[in-house]
């Protein structure tokens, strides 16, 4: 399995909407990705007590897929789209990440 991350790192007077993020954002990353192979599909929002200082991960969207080539074309096809959603919730722009996922059963 290949997993795209999509990393949004907090810098100074950023702005991030969490609940647009996970209700909006991902039904339309869904919507366009799941006809390209979409597997699995994660939001994360980061817990702090704090302030989120600059640099640090605050947001993180997975979206798994059975292969690597499935997962670029889906980027290929969907990221523009996706992207242009951003001003909607966040002016961070994601850093993109594929890796291959590994399961290892608990057993």
């Amino acid at each position: 399995m290949v997993k795209i991350s999509g990393n949004y790192r907090w810098f100074e007077g950023a702005r991030f909407d969490h609940a647009y993020y996970r209700a909006e954002h991902m039904r339309l990353t869904r919507a366009l990705l799941r006809p390209l192979g979409l597997q699995r599909l994660e939001s994360d929002s980061t817990l702090s007590a704090h302030t989120p200082a600059p640099g640090q991960i605050i947001a993180t969207s997975n979206a798994c897929f059975a292969t690597l080539a499935a997962a670029q074309a889906a980027l290929q096809q969907a990221g523009a789209a996706l992207l242009a959603d951003l001003p909607n919730y966040t002016d961070i722009r994601p850093e993109l990440h594929l890796s291959e996922v590994d399961s290892h059963p608990l057993d």
